[in-house]
């Protein structure tokens, strides 16, 4: 473990993983009691979208090895600590490639997302810890009698869609994802990581939309389902001949619908667009 893996785990795990919980929090940041003195009142501020924190009671703030060496005594015994705790295997161990549905894929565990491993690959698709929290699980699951982890978003059928850097894949069954936010209007992508994209530029989404992943273009008719529901329908779809073809569609069919693509005219979809813009 160095200090740049370390600094990609997050705070807020860490500090429960030591007996420390949240007094109140918010979709941005929690409140703790410090765990560096006694205090009544919460002065222990963690941003979750920049992973730093800040003690206001006594001026000191930063990133996750700042913390544990005030706490632990060292830089040393901060990455000693993470190093003895982190997950008993290794992200980057991981070379299992798959792209299809497999029924054999059993689901072992489901949890919030903390692994170091997870969160640098949620960094080089531009996505914020936030977004992907919101929506997705980290989950770990056994496929012929080894193990993995990665990315889960779950679908209307307990499924799972399975994302990580080396694995594309999902538990049966397949189903869209539906998002209900009790909102009048809903956002459509063909995929998670196009709809953690849209999550990670705006904040609000979530507030404002509900939210839809097909999962597959094989589910767009499903769509017809949700005309009576929403007064705005948002495609963001693909930019192939099929996204293309799904988005004239409907839009031709109903003006519920919108097509939302020229948003990132010029890329395939949103994530690659995303990627793009947060590279300049």
């Amino acid at each position: 473990m160095n200090c740049v893996e370390a600094k990609k785990i997050d705070i807020i795990i860490t500090l429960r993983n030591l007996g420390h919980n949240p007094i109140r929090e918010t979709e941005k940041e929690a409140w703790f009691l410090s765990p560096f003195r006694n205090e009544s009142d919460p002065s222990f501020k963690v941003n979750k979208q920049k992973n730093v924190f800040y003690d206001f009671g006594i001026g000191l703030g930063g990133n996750l090895i700042d913390l544990l060496s005030k706490m632990l005594g060292s830089v040393k015994d901060a990455l000693d600590y993470l190093s003895e705790n982190k997950t008993h295997f290794s992200f980057h161990q991981q070379t299992f490639t798959s792209t299809k549905l497999n029924s054999c894929i059993k689901i072992d565990s489901v949890k919030p997302i903390q692994h170091f491993g997870l969160i640098d690959y949620l960094e080089t698709r531009k996505i914020s810890i936030s977004a992907a929290r919101a929506i997705c699980k980290e989950v770990h699951f056994t496929l012929n009698d080894k193990k993995y982890f990665s990315i889960g978003l779950k679908n209307n059928s307990e499924g799972w869609e399975l994302r990580n850097k080396y694995f594309k894949s999902g538990s049966s069954p397949k189903d869209i994802s539906l998002i209900n936010n009790g909102n009048n209007s809903l956002a459509v992508t063909e995929g998670m990581f196009d709809m953690l994209s849209l999550i990670s530029m705006n904040n609000s989404l979530m507030k404002n939309s509900d939210l839809l992943v097909l999962n597959s273009c094989s589910f767009s008719n499903r769509l017809n389902d949700f005309t009576d529901k929403y007064k705005r329908i948002n495609l963001y779809l693909d930019q192939d001949k099929t996204g293309r073809a799904i988005a004239q569609k409907f839009t031709a069919q109903q003006t519920v619908f919108h097509d939302c693509s020229n948003l990132y005219t010029g890329f395939n979809d949103v994530n690659e667009w995303w990627i793009k813009k947060n590279e300049i």
